[in-house]
């Protein structure tokens, strides 16, 4: 699955859907104006995948980079070169996670040097039904 990343191009997409359905002229055939050009995203760091990363889905904001002194967190990410960009792998736990987290979802994503983001491999256990409950992460 591969999925581009233009975050600005979806917010200048927003405002064109909005102002089109908020005043239109009423007339049956509008004349379109001009098709958004998709933003792409220089990668260069493991810090701007993960950050194409943690974007690409809301259950990842606050993930921060696993570091040998971080202890109890229940978002992190850990970053690899590759051929074209960087591997991300994004760790969501919950359930008493100061004492490691008892639950674990792991995400590995591809993201190329011009932002290209591709889901890799998704396991461990099952995602509560309405996300993780903010008080077990």
């Amino acid at each position: 699955m591969k999925t581009r990343l233009a975050l600005p191009a979806l917010v200048v997409l927003s405002l064109a859907t909005a102002a089109c359905a908020a005043g239109g002229s009423g007339s049956p055939n509008p004349t379109p104006g001009p098709t958004p050009t998709p933003i792409t995203v220089d990668v260069t760091t493991p810090q701007e995948a993960a950050a194409v990363v943690i974007a690409s889905d809301p259950l990842f904001e606050g993930a921060i980079e696993l570091t040998p002194d971080i202890i109890g967190a229940s978002k992190w990410w850990e970053a690899e070169a590759i051929d074209d960009g960087y591997r991300v792998t994004l760790v969501v736990g919950w359930g008493d996670c100061p004492a490691g987290c008892i639950n674990k979802h792991t995400w590995v994503h591809d993201v190329s040097s011009d932002g290209q983001l591709t889901l890799v491999e998704e396991s461990g256990d099952e995602i509560p039904p309405g996300g993780v409950p903010a008080g077990d992460i």
